[in-house]
């Protein structure tokens, strides 16, 4: 996958860019299953966490199954010990878009699945990914990949092309402690696009680009795969002992530097 300049031009530019059939309905596919096998099956994560929606956790929503009631799956041991997750973590279309991007070290910084079941997924509020990570540079990436259709009215991404220049916003804490949102910005609605996508497709947004996701208000599902990656010379600004628990790396490609990430 080599990109046109105009494709590395808008990623400069608006801080994000969708890439059309990043993986095969095959690996779509696949990686739907295993997700349910996870969910809904008999299949146990051992190293990655589980977060429920937050209606269905107060009591205020019940669900047919419980897997009808997963948010998310977080962690890197999704890549570690599967090898599902760990196939799309060092896919060659995603890496070689991102080698563009970032350059050839690459170390993975996230493993996510973002469910959005159908009537129940909530919103992601505004907010940056650059806000949970202790990273300098600020010009990590995350590769959001849709698994199924991507819409305004399920929950697409939607975004503020070229807020990255920005520079860091403030968040504050939402629904969880670990689920920030901007608390106050000068962006109006003419400054987000939302971005459908369909199923495959994968959108790299620069880390300190503003984003969210609306409810999914459909009888459809919109799960999504999340891998983000940072240059292996990049380095935490905090010591080991004062890294939040989810702060971590797996080597991708390319070489590994002494007291860096």
């Amino acid at each position: 996958m080599q990109l046109t300049d105009s494709q590395f031009e808008q990623y400069q530019t608006d801080g994000y860019l969708v890439v059309e059939d990043a993986l095969s309905t095959d690996a779509v596919e696949a990686t739907i299953d295993r997700l349910r096998e996870y969910s809904h099956g008999d299949r146990e994560p051992e190293r990655f966490d589980s977060q429920l929606e937050p209606r269905v956790e107060r009591g205020e929503l019940e669900v047919d199954e419980p897997g009808d009631a997963v948010r998310k799956f977080e962690g890197l041991g999704m890549v570690e010990e599967d090898d599902v997750f760990g196939d799309i973590a060092n896919h060659e279309t995603i890496t070689a878009v991102t080698e563009q991007l970032l350059g050839e070290h690459l170390k993975l910084l996230r493993s996510a699945a973002m469910f959005k079941p159908p009537s129940v997924g909530s919103e992601k509020g505004l907010h940056q990914d650059a806000a949970y990570y202790p990273i300098q540079p600020r010009d990590h990436l995350t590769v959001w990949i849709a698994l199924d259709d991507a819409t305004p009215e399920n929950g697409c991404m939607t975004v503020v092309p070229g807020a990255h220049k920005d520079g860091m916003l403030t968040h504050e804490a939402d629904e969880y402690e670990t689920d920030i949102v901007i608390n106050d910005t000068d962006y109006s609605e003419d400054d987000l696009v939302e971005l459908p996508m369909e199923a495959g497709d994968a959108l790299f947004t620069h880390c300190l680009v503003p984003h969210y996701t609306a409810p999914n208000t459909t009888e459809d599902w919109r799960r999504a795969l999340i891998m983000s990656y940072m240059d292996s010379r990049s380095r935490f600004t905090k010591s080991d002992e004062e890294l939040e628990p989810w702060v971590d790396s797996v080597h991708i490609q390319g070489e590994e530097f002494p007291g860096c990430v």
